[in-house]
């Protein structure tokens, strides 16, 4: 399995998923919650920041219990790219003891089999993926179900529509021998990212995270604006040897509060000579769906070039298999 072509396929699961026959729910909620761990959670970090016209509480749940004030008159959607993730099975059990209305996403295993034998909405997605790898099959239904039952407004499925080819325009530029993600991979190689962004554009620098670690297998740190200045920033100067092998990323959309992108500005001033170097990222698109997805399929990028100089597997997480087993016995 290639992660390169993973990544390519990205653009036709959103297609894919755009026709998948998704339920709706006939009352609005007071809460919705998404549980899951991994890429299936990432999906509802996007989902939420994609529908900026969502007034409803969404939250993301990566644990094993919901909270007390979840009940039976609010939505749980329970996520799981294999369907045996032991959080969402968890919390899926959870949401049923509570008589919540659940919608399941999965591509089988015992997360489908307990939604059919309960009765329970549910959307199976493809399988033979690496989770991380299936980010629009879980994303989209997200979405598709909020506009279908009205809890978003239809602009959602146009937006959608357009991403496939938004991104497949991306695909030359980012494999190019001199383009940005391998450039900002030459970068971070043999240094420590640290990734910030707004409070709102959490999720994608979160995805960066993530993908950096899993296909990488490096690390890396995130923290959001404003919380940054309050804290982190007087922490940017000890130990010297270590702190001057970082590199920051700084990630910015153009609806980020304009306060926040002058916060921006003076801490990557202030930063600038204790840090190896900093590099300004600023989103593009025409929809916030286009500039999110933009700055996502950008990481997808840069983490695969990363594994590459480390010559490392992409696609293989023996850790994170050899801690399943282990937690299996």
């Amino acid at each position: 399995m290639d992660m390169l072509e993973l990544l390519r396929k990205l653009p036709e699961e959103i297609e894919e998923a755009i026709e998948f026959d998704v339920p709706y729910f006939d009352e609005k909620p007071p809460r919705i919650f998404l549980g899951g761990m991994g890429g299936s959670a990432i999906s509802g970090d996007v989902a939420k920041l994609v529908m900026s016209d969502l007034d409803i509480p969404f939250e993301i749940i990566r644990d094993y219990r919901l909270p007390a004030y979840a009940g039976k008159k609010d939505i749980l959607i329970a996520s799981s790219y294999s369907g045996n993730t032991e959080e969402s099975l968890s919390l899926y059990e959870d949401g049923l003891s509570r008589n919540m209305k659940i919608l399941v996403i999965t591509s089988g295993g015992k997360l489908l089999q307990l939604a059919q034998k309960n009765n329970n909405f549910y959307v199976k997605i493809p399988s033979g993926f690496p989770p991380r790898t299936a980010l629009g099959y879980l994303f989209t239904p997200i979405v598709m179900t909020c506009v279908k039952s009205g809890f978003v407004g239809h602009h959602h499925i146009e937006n959608l529509k357009k991403l496939p080819d938004f991104m497949r325009n991306l695909h030359k530029e980012f494999e190019s021998v001199d383009s940005l993600p391998l450039e900002i991979a030459k970068k971070l190689y043999f240094r420590f990212p640290i990734i910030y962004t707004s409070r709102r554009m959490y999720p994608v620098g979160l995805r960066w995270k993530a993908q950096i670690n899993e296909n990488a297998k490096a690390f890396a740190h995130i923290m959001d604006f404003p919380e940054m200045n309050h804290n982190e920033i007087a922490g940017i100067k000890n130990p010297k040897e270590r702190v001057e092998a970082l590199w920051a990323i700084f990630m910015e959309d153009v609806d980020d509060y304009e306060r926040i992108k002058l916060r921006f500005r003076h801490t990557m001033d202030l930063i600038k000579d204790s840090v190896m170097g900093i590099t300004h990222i600023l989103s593009r698109g025409n929809s916030i769906a286009e500039r999110v997805f933009y700055l996502i399929y950008l990481g997808d990028y840069v983490s695969y070039y990363l594994a590459k100089l480390y010559n490392e597997d992409p696609v293989a997480i023996p850790r994170i298999d050899e801690l399943k087993r282990r937690l299996s016995k």
